[in-house]
């Protein structure tokens, strides 16, 4: 094997997560050689890196780091380990995508602690609250991570298994060497569901890799039909693209384009499908794959887990609502005239296979309405997220590749995380229907014709955050601060029907609790929680105020 027509394998992420123990394994099994850039470092200045630290300070050491991965990022057929603030540089990453995919290995604090309390020094480690101290790096260090193309968490794994996981995903997703195809995959996220999980891909330009990455997905492997359920909007933009992946990819696809709209996520459009999936013979081993927004992603996977009492099913989200938030998490269903969604099932998908690039096509308007959920998940779950949506909102409006693909990746992991715990909402995942009780009486009022998703659960986040504030759970500083966000994305904050007509709809919604609304109310960005008790003052004086 010539090793110069080898890309390297990079591995980063924070001390502990057995870096170097894997990639020396790898490299062995691999017949690569092997470079672990913190040993080159302490070659280099002829002292262990607790020493450099201690004598020069952090900066001289990630100067010679940089050095170090600048030479090693110019060989071929190596496996790279790198120090853990390697990924601090973007100059760094840049430098081994070059020649390579970086794969980041992850572990929970608890892990790494443990790990980490019986290891020698380290210099960024020292005090006695250790778990904080690691809590505080890996939160800096989040958004840097997420620029890596696999992630792969070793909390559960030794050095051999991880090894081999990575050998089997870099086999399955490339199928060998390709040139810079692991480029167009910028992480893998797994959902924890034990037999029900399944992973994320997002990407970018990488839609006609889909068919190649299915048939290497193993509840995918028996699959032969497949049904693309897709809308007039996209169909014409990228069904083609998809229905050439899939055929190239060895699989007997069939098309059906729906028209476009909220109104159409029915049981008439479901018996359509029915009809179509009945007229193009699937069985029991055949797949539906979704190709478009919320709507067509939850008509098409009520469809998937009713059609022979469930087949398998693939979501490819094309709006960012669907990519952060509608297509992970396995809630499927279709509308009735009296409510939104009140007919559905939960049914996870056995992929989500996500292109960033295929937001350039989307309505602005759209966008903007992707940007509700982005911003919930900020207000929910974490902060430090809604801040960087605050200060980098300018570029996920003008869709920056790389301010985007961390939205994205952001969200997914933030909703991943919340649906792992608590996968048929009867706890913490109702705190992803912030906005949505008011939000939804708002699209049932306008038959779902007036306003997108996005908006109407905007215009719910703001009534909500009034109701927090009228309790005094919430600061009026942190209401002001997400109700401008909202503006600054072009989203509403106000309600243009009476409180009567409001409160009238209200408990028809599906989350109501024998006819009582509940509502989820932030407490400070990042913390929520969900009420069962909320009073119809209350609710009439946020809606009037």
């Amino acid at each position: 094997m010539d090793k110069r027509n080898i890309r390297n394998i990079v591995l980063t992420g924070f001390m502990g997560v057995g870096k170097t123990e894997t990639g020396k394994l790898l490299a062995e099994l691999l017949a690569m050689d092997f470079i672990d850039t913190d040993a080159a470092v302490e070659a280099a200045m002829g002292m262990k890196i607790a020493e450099i630290f201690r004598k020069y300070g952090e900066g001289r050491f990630r100067s010679e780091e940089a050095s170090a991965i600048e030479k090693a990022s110019l060989r071929r057929g190596c496996v790279i380990a790198t120090g853990g603030g390697a990924v601090l540089n973007p100059e760094n990453i840049r430098r081994l995508r070059g020649n390579g995919i970086i794969i980041l290995l992850t572990a929970p604090v608890e892990a790494i602690a443990a790990r980490l309390s019986e290891a020698g020094e380290r210099p960024l480690l020292r005090g006695d609250e250790l778990r904080k101290r690691i809590g505080e790096l890996l939160s800096d260090r989040e958004p840097f991570y997420m620029d890596c193309d696999y992630r792969i968490d070793t909390a559960e794994l030794n050095a051999e298994q991880t090894a081999r996981l990575i050998i089997s995903m870099i086999r399955k997703m490339n199928k060998g060497d390709r040139g810079d195809r692991g480029r167009n995959f910028l992480a893998t996220i797994e959902v924890d569901l034990k037999e029900r999980s399944y992973p994320i891909i997002i990407g970018a330009d990488n839609l006609e890799q889909l068919g190649e990455v299915m048939s290497a997905c193993a509840p995918l492997r028996q699959v032969k039909s497949v049904l693309l359920v897709t809308n007039e909007t996209v169909g014409p933009l990228y069904g083609k693209q998809v229905m050439n992946s899939l055929e190239r990819a060895g699989f007997a696809p069939r098309y059906y384009q729906l028209p476009d709209g909220e109104e159409y996520k029915s049981l008439d459009s479901a018996c359509k499908l029915y009809t179509a999936a009945i007229e193009a013979g699937l069985n029991r081993l055949s797949a539906v794959t979704a190709l478009g927004g919320g709507v067509v992603g939850d008509l098409a996977g009520f469809v998937a887990a009713t059609y022979m009492r469930g087949i398998s099913f693939v979501q490819i989200p094309t709006t960012l609502l669907a990519q952060v938030d509608s297509s992970v998490g396995g809630k499927t269903g279709v509308n009735h005239p009296l409510g939104k969604n009140m007919i559905g099932s939960f049914y996870q998908p056995r992929l989500v296979f996500a292109d960033v690039r295929v937001l350039k096509t989307l309505d602005p308007a759209e966008m903007r309405a992707g940007l509700a959920e982005v911003i919930k998940y900020g207000v929910i779950r974490d902060e430090e997220f809604f801040r960087y949506i605050e200060e980098h909102l300018e570029q996920v409006l003008a869709l920056d590749d790389g301010v985007l693909s961390y939205v994205v990746k952001k969200s997914c992991l933030i909703k991943a995380g919340i649906v792992e715990e608590d996968e048929r909402e009867n706890g913490m995942r109702a705190l992803l229907n912030f906005g949505h009780t008011i939000g939804h009486a708002l699209e049932a009022l306008t038959s779902y014709r007036r306003y997108r998703h996005g908006e109407a659960v905007a215009a719910g986040m703001a009534v909500a955050a009034d109701i927090a504030v009228g309790r005094g759970l919430l600061n009026k500083e942190d209401s002001e601060r997400l109700k401008n966000l909202l503006s600054r994305a072009g989203l509403p904050i106000t309600v243009p029907f009476s409180a009567s007509e409001i409160i009238k709809v209200l408990p028809r919604d599906k989350k109501a609790l024998e006819g009582r609304p509940r509502f989820v109310l932030p407490l400070a960005l990042g913390r929520a929680r969900l009420f069962a008790e909320v009073e119809t003052d209350e609710i009439k004086a946020a809606l009037e105020g």
